[in-house]
This record gives structure tokens, sequence and C-alpha cells, in this order.
């Protein structure tokens, strides 16, 4: 017999506070730090129905990184529309990462410790999740520098710049709060959109032909 629709729907709800609980726990925490006990106390159910959802603390962890790092590559696609120019396409792929990152400013920090402690883990998800996508920046900036749309540049160096110069205001903002203060400056003064147009305007000064 096929569950009612109000028991799906009761299903999914659970799974969900599941998934958000665990989210909380292992961003603060990471993977070996958090137990199964405080994500059933941060959603809100007993310990035997979090192990009926997801019988280890390895499965559940496993499905909230591969969903923050899905998360975190749907901004590439921002590439995927060859009939825009390649700026209009970098600031949008710029306002697709702003956008996500004011949404979940932890995000970056939480992939960047995982994946210090097991590289393996991040190679093999993103092999997984980038295996369709068929779509790689670098090989689209080198396509450009052929047609001569852009300058030529060292292409591996300017994505670097870029994902610095995107994600860093979110990873090193206490960092920044306190300079600022010492010197006098407010950081509630540089908005995530005063930041973004500094990044667009990187993207001009280093793409200018």
């Amino acid at each position: 017999m096929k569950p009612s629709c109000k028991m799906a729907k009761s299903k999914d709800t659970t799974e969900e506070k599941i998934l958000n609980a665990a989210k909380e726990v292992f961003m603060k925490y990471g993977l070996y730090g958090s137990r199964m006990h405080d994500i059933a106390d941060t959603a809100g159910i007993n310990k035997a129905l979090l192990h009926y959802y997801f019988r280890s603390k390895e499965k559940l962890f496993d499905t909230v990184f591969s969903g923050a790092l899905h998360k975190y590559l749907q901004q590439m696609d921002a590439f995927l529309d060859s009939s825009l120019p390649i700026r209009q396409r970098l600031n949008n792929y710029v306002d697709n990462v702003f956008s996500f990152l004011e949404e979940y400013p932890q995000m970056p920090v939480f992939i960047i410790k995982e994946v210090s402690i097991n590289p393996e883990l991040f190679r093999d998800r993103v092999d997984v999740l980038k295996k369709d996508k068929g779509i790689s920046i670098i090989q689209v900036l080198e396509k450009e520098i052929e047609l001569g749309t852009i300058r030529k540049m060292d292409t591996a160096l300017f994505l670097i710049n870029l994902h610095s110069l995107c994600s860093y205001p979110f990873l090193a903002a206490p960092i920044f709060k306190h300079v600022l203060k010492a010197n006098h400056k407010n950081w509630e003064e540089y908005s995530p959109a005063k930041i973004k147009q500094s990044v667009k305007q990187f993207i001009e000064r280093t793409l200018l032909s």
C-alpha cells in the first residue's frame, strides 16, 4: 500500500528538519566533532527517529556535504549560456556567488574546513556533480582569448583571484570588522553590493583588451 499524501508530507518535513539541523551542527562542529544526539536535539526529534532516516552520522554528513557543494557549484551555471558575452557571463556568475554567500555565509568555511581534513571527499563529490555539466571556467576563458574577445592572461590565476575576491569578505568578516574599527571605519558601510561592484570592476580591468 502506498503511503498517503499526508504521511509522505510528514516524512518530507521530518527529513527536511533533520537535514537543516545537521547542516547547523556540522557547520559548527564539523564531521568529527558532531554527535547524532546533538543533531536529534537540534531537530527536535528523538535519536531513534534520526537513525530511522539516517543510519549513521557519516551518511548524514555525506548528504549535507554533497548538498552544500551542489549549491556552491550551481553558481557555475551562469557560464552555460554561450549566447551572452563573456563579460556578462562573468558578471552573472559574480551575482550568483554573492547571492549564495549572502544566504549561506558560513558555507565556504564548512566546505574548506572539511576539504582540508579529507581532500578526497571534495575530489570525489566534485567529479560526481560536474560530470553532466561539461563546463569549465578556465576553458571558457581560454576559448575567449583565442577568439580575441579578451586579452591574454593566466586564466588559472584570474580564477583564483576572482574566487578570492568573492569569498574572502564573507570568510574573514570578523577580521575585517576588527581591523576597520581600529582604523575608525565601519564594516557595515561595506555592504555586499558595494564589494560585489568592486569585483566587477576587477573583471573589467582584467579582461579589457
